[in-house]
């Protein structure tokens, strides 16, 4: 009997882990080059401004993660490892920054068309909720809004802006298992 119970719970990790793997492909979206255009204005966390810039995520699947080495300007600014976790039936990313001493695991909120990162900051012991949304609004086009919330329902726009893909990228498969 606790033979069959093992073999049980091996066979349940087994699905669950096939499920995780192709349920993080979902953000294979962002592999390739993409040109962004946004603007700033002027919040109580934000300021005024516009930028352009190129951003490349050169991406790769392994198993249960999919990971972007994001290149801005040329310049590789962080390694994000995305995950699901099929128990808890959750998306998250782990954004790792050049130079930062700290990693912050994030949650992720999928939907059909859009990537939603919130998190929240502490201004002065009055929590501010955050998110970024990204709404993919083409296979190579996406919009960007980078938004803020006292109340985590009534969101306002901090910046605004639009991807698009000029090159595809390359995602490299998990490496076969050696048996």
């Amino acid at each position: 009997m606790k033979q069959f119970a093992r073999t049980a719970l091996i066979a349940a990790a087994l699905v669950s882990s096939a499920a995780s793997a192709a349920e993080v492909e979902v953000f294979a979206k962002y592999a390739g080059t993409w040109k962004l255009d946004m603007t700033h204005v002027a919040t109580p966390y934000s300021k005024p401004s516009s930028e352009t810039m190129t951003v490349k995520n050169d991406c790769w699947h392994s198993e249960n993660f999919y990971v972007c080495d994001q290149i801005i300007d040329g310049v590789s600014k962080a390694l994000i490892v995305f995950f699901y976790d099929g128990v808890s039936k959750r998306y998250g990313s782990y954004p790792l920054s050049v130079g930062s001493d700290t990693v912050h695991p994030g949650e992720v909120i999928v939907d059909a068309k859009s990537f939603t990162f919130p998190w929240q900051i502490d201004d002065n012991g009055k929590t501010i909720h955050m998110r970024i949304v990204n709404t993919f609004t083409g296979p190579d086009t996406m919009d960007f809004r980078h938004e803020y919330s006292e109340d985590g329902q009534k969101w306002t726009a901090m910046a605004t802006g639009i991807e698009k893909k000029v090159a595809p990228g390359k995602t490299a498969a998990p490496a076969a298992k050696a048996k």
